[in-house]
């Protein structure tokens, strides 16, 4: 063993640690008694450490630098009674009932025992504890692990058949004192005959490379914050060191990072070793191969050590499907015995269970998330318990930390929640050292939104020169400055003047009651400080009340908005809102025909589903109105087990998800159902690439699934089609995807009678199921071009082979029995509208109703009774009425309401969006005051039947024939249902 230009060989070694644990021994010490080693990184620690377990006490490394509470908190609950220190530091522990033992040097270990070299006779059993450590843990308060010597044994007997470390071997002994990984390091040298390097000092990354090379280290073990700030510095100065093997731990190693080592030492193997205090220091390893690394993000962490068994289990602590997220159980040898004096946490983390694969019954709750991967290694994916809700989705920290850092410029990464207008909002910490000047957080918002849903991309980002770490090498969270206070953007001194222009000023003003901000700039960005589609609606409300914005400019203001979210573009914006010269028209047309070119290969082969009696069924859109009631009858019609894509981090808040919506529109959790396994949750993402699955999970679906009901998408009616695109015409091409990858699984799209709309406008008075979808340039409506969009995709498909059917709808509504309604709709706000403003048009304004349960009977009995081949149904009411009707019975029910003629009307939601911005109707108001593509009239005016094409249902009225299913007309008992159901929940 070598230290500070000192050297001592393995006699002597065993000899000081004999004496001083008969020293030990005369002062009191006894098997079991906890002995405190208080040392710096030295030769006495070493022996300390080694004399302590040969007295058969329990080692408890405690570093100099610790505070004096912490130290009192040990010596309580481990009822230490001796401390292991040198005389410089005995003071501080004058205050407590310990004794002392001062080893300053070689002249400290002596006995006057004439068999004090020999080893002191001591009977130690394997459960035994062996050493205490602290852990931090999740809640800011440390645990005492308590470590047996049958968990030791087992690690050191293990280990190294991974490390292969001997007597040849100069192993750098550089983990601090306190963390478990030390005495890994310490053990595995010794018990293999290695020589020990005790650094003097912790060297900085820049210093690493002299020292290796000039004392022969061969083996060293770093985290990955040193180890990639040693690889930048190797980068820049190449040499070749004596380094065999490169062990590499204590927290997610990035791929990237593992390439740039095998590609600067490929004269060093590299292993990535994974595991915690409570399991003894390392339970899994992987020996890393160029071959075995992921693209991007975290590299696996290999397998378990022989003897080690690994589960990975859903919140029911259920196993997972193959290459599923669950969180990983560790059982085996290595568990530790338990925390101190922790009752609470030890029934809740340490558990048993019972398993098929024999072996462990005892296992760890880690805490971590995991997968499989299809090589059959392990893949850390983030924490349980550090998942916060964020806008009502259960959101990992770790996979948004784990993504960010595959980045290629990106080096340190931390993300945690912060408060913005008392919701929780999500920051991206990040150091960057590779690029000098500093780079807009867009490009790492671009980055992060192509690889994980919208709700887990962090609405800032903070560049830090350094980023803080505890004393274990990890990013500490509680370090890090709040970015909801001042700019999200970097120091204050990076960025630029405050706000010049009137109103520049303003609008920052406006930003800053928004986004809970103190100060913004010019150049700052709206999305970057928190903002979201909530916010923006929010923001656009403001500006029109108070800078007297025209209703006719909101559309393309909130275009722009999006488009460059910068506070300069965005006042200029408004400037010309203000003048009414801001430019309602797209920058560059969209080409719908060439959008609707399918892109997936389809082979015209039959479908080999059973498809009319599914024993799985694929749904999107099941957090919806819709999606919820086509998910109760499938279960109720069928013996299916339902597979609802989610957007959600994890089954657990995707589960969460679909309860809610259950209970609020159905008053039925379920539960009966989720006991039977027949609701399988597909967290996922209709926006991203493969539905955000991963390869392995997209092809078990497209291999197990026998129908696809897609009623999912995004419903908004001021965005653009730009906006709308990637989760309605991508999402509906990656169902193709599925659909068309192995079987030609049939597919059920639910689109919107809204897409004939631009046929009335071009002169065309009849439509029906087997007419060409045409006239989109004439929709005017972003939402409903990307519904257009989507339907020519799948009937193209289906010319190609699929089995595809599209279901129209008009007005979905609420519930035939109950009235529940989802009163974020446009027919919901424009109830209310007309109550509050005691008004109703005198207009040729339809009524289309479907009741939502009779909808989804209807379309699921279609559905089960052809093979579909491209049909078309216009699935809506025959027997709609006029909105005179509404106003009857509003009338009935004691409100005041006077009809007036469209244009008072029409005056009277622009003075509403103006006065009233949070009004549920102020949202649709430019649907009735923006003019159409043709110019000839309003969004609005394309849907009263004067306008819109009368059309036919020969398809639907031919598929229901002889169900039973029947659509009740809209009457006066429909409507006060509804209006009965509204006045119960207090909308109206």
């Amino acid at each position: 063993m070598e230290h500070d230009g000192r050297r001592i060989d393995y006699t002597e070694l065993d000899e000081r640690a004999n004496r001083l644990a008969h020293r030990l021994q005369s002062m009191g010490v006894i098997r079991g008694s906890v002995v405190m080693t208080h040392l710096g990184r030295s030769i006495d620690l070493i022996v300390s450490f080694l004399a302590t377990l040969k007295a058969g006490a329990v080692y408890l490394p405690v570093e100099p630098g610790a505070p004096d509470d912490r130290i009192a908190t040990y010596i309580k609950e481990t009822r230490c009674t001796t401390v292991v220190t040198h005389s410089d530091l005995e003071h501080r522990f004058s205050g407590f009932e310990v004794r002392t033992v001062s080893v300053d040097g070689s002249s400290a270990m002596t006995h006057d025992s004439r068999s004090a070299s020999r080893p002191p006779e001591v009977a130690v059993g394997g459960s035994d504890t062996a050493y205490i450590v602290y852990t931090s843990g999740s809640s800011g308060t440390p645990k005492g692990v308590q470590v047996s010597h049958s968990s030791l044994n087992y690690l050191c007997r293990h280990i190294n058949e991974v490390y292969g470390i001997g007597p040849d071997d100069r192993v750098l002994q550089y983990a601090a004192l306190s963390f478990d990984t030390s005495i890994e390091q310490i053990l595995v040298a010794l018990l293999n005959g290695a020589t020990l390097v005790l650094p003097e000092e912790l060297w900085a990354p820049s210093e690493l490379s002299a020292r290796i090379a000039s004392l022969g280290i061969s083996v060293m073990d770093l985290t990955p914050p040193y180890w990639r700030a040693f690889l930048s510095e190797l980068e820049h100065s190449p040499t070749e060191l004596p380094i065999r093997l490169t062990i590499v731990g204590g927290s997610a190693v990035h791929a990237a990072d593992c390439r740039t080592a095998l590609r600067l030492m490929p004269y060093s193997r590299l292993v990535n070793a994974y595991g915690l205090t409570e399991t003894t220091i390392t339970s899994c390893t992987m020996e890393v191969t160029p071959e075995l690394l992921p693209s991007e993000g975290a590299a696996p962490i290999g397998r378990p050590l022989p003897g080690t068994t690994v589960l990975i289990l859903d919140q029911d602590m259920r196993p997972v499907p193959p290459q599923q997220v669950g969180e990983l159980y560790i059982g085996g040898p290595g568990v530790a015995r338990g925390y101190l004096a922790e009752e609470a946490s030890n029934k809740d983390r340490f558990v048993s269970l019972a398993t098929d694969v024999g072996g462990a019954t005892r296992f760890y709750r880690t805490g971590d998330l995991g997968r499989w991967t299809a090589e059959g290694n392990l893949h850390i994916t983030g924490r349980a318990d550090r998942q916060v809700k964020v806008r009502g989705y259960r959101v990992e920290p770790a996979e948004i930390e784990a993504t960010l850092s595959a980045h290629p410029l990106i080096d340190d990464v931390a993300v945690k929640p912060y408060s913005v207008r008392d919701e929780l909002q999500l920051a991206a910490y990040y150091t960057a050292s590779r690029v000098q000047a500093h780079f807009q957080s867009r490009e790492l918002r671009d980055f992060i939104s192509g690889r994980l849903p919208t709700f887990m991309v962090p609405t800032a980002f903070v560049r830090l020169d350094t980023m803080p770490t505890t004393a274990h090498g990890k990013p500490d969270l509680s370090a890090l400055p709040d970015p909801a206070r001042g700019s999200a953007m970097g120091p204050a001194a990076d960025r630029e003047a405050p706000a010049t222009t009137v109103v520049e000023r303003a609008v920052a003003g406006l930003w800053c009651q928004v986004l809970d901000v103190e100060s913004v700039a010019p150049d700052d960005n709206f999305f970057d400080l928190g903002g979201d589609s909530i916010a923006a609606a929010q923001l656009l409300s403001k500006v029109r009340a108070s800078l007297g914005i025209l209703i006719t400019q909101v559309r393309p203001l909130i275009r722009l908005l999006l488009d460059d979210a910068t506070l300069r573009s965005f006042a200029s914006a408004v400037e010309s809102a203000r003048a009414g010269t801001l430019d309602t028209a797209d920058a560059s047309p969209t080409d719908f025909a060439a959008e609707a070119a399918v892109g997936v290969p389809i082979q015209q082969r039959p479908t080999t589903t059973d498809w009319a009696d599914p024993a799985h069924v694929f749904l999107t859109g099941a957090t919806g109105f819709l999606g919820i009631h086509l998910l109760r009858e499938l279960l109720t019609t069928t013996g299916a087990t339902v597979h609802c894509l989610v957007r959600a981090s994890d089954t657990k808040d995707a589960k969460e998800r679909i309860t809610a919506n259950a209970t609020r529109y159905l008053a039925d959790p379920l539960e009966e159902y989720w006991a039977e396994g027949r609701i399988a949750m597909v967290p996922g993402d209709l926006s991203k690439p493969r539905l955000g699955l991963t390869e392995e999970s997209f092809d078990h679906y497209a291999e197990v699934v026998d129908v696809i009901h897609h009623p999912g998408g995004l419903v908004n009616f001021i965005y653009p089609y730009s906006h709308m695109r990637q989760t309605n015409v991508e999402g509906t091409r990656e169902i193709i995807r599925l659909a068309a990858r192995h079987r030609n699984i049939p597919v059920h799209y639910v689109s919107t009678m809204a897409v004939l709309s631009g046929f009335g406008t071009a002169g065309t008075r009849h439509v029906t199921e087997d007419t060409p979808l045409a006239h989109a340039d004439h929709l005017s409506v972003g939402y409903v071009e990307s519904k257009w969009v989507a339907e020519a995709l799948l009937q193209n498909a289906a010319a190609q082979g699929l089995p595809v059917a599209i279901y129209r709808a008009a007005d979905i509504s609420g519930d035939r029995t109950t009235g529940a309604w989802n009163t974020a709709t446009e027919m919901c706000a424009m109830k209310r509208f007309i109550v509050d403003t005691g008004t109703s048009p005198i207009a040729e304004l339809p009524l289309d109703y479907t009741p939502v349960d009779r909808y989804a009977a209807a379309l699921l009995h279609i559905a089960a009774g052809r093979l579909p081949a491209g049909e078309v149904y216009h699935l809506t009411n025959p027997g709609k009425v006029n909105v005179a009707l509404l106003a009857e019975r509003l009338r009935a029910r004691g409100y005041t309401i006077r009809d007036v003629p469209w244009d008072e009307w029409l005056e009277r939601i622009v003075t509403t969006a103006v006065e009233e911005p949070d009004h549920p109707m102020t949202p649709f108001a430019p649907l009735f005051i923006d003019r159409c593509s043709t110019g000839t009239m309003s969004v609005a005016e394309m849907y009263l039947e004067t306008t819109f094409p009368t059309f036919s249902q020969d398809n639907v009225t031919a598929a229901l024939r002889g169900s039973g299913i029947e659509i009740p007309p809209v009457d006066g008992d429909m409507l006060d249902r509804y209006i009965d159901y509204l006045t119960s929940i207090d909308f109206l």
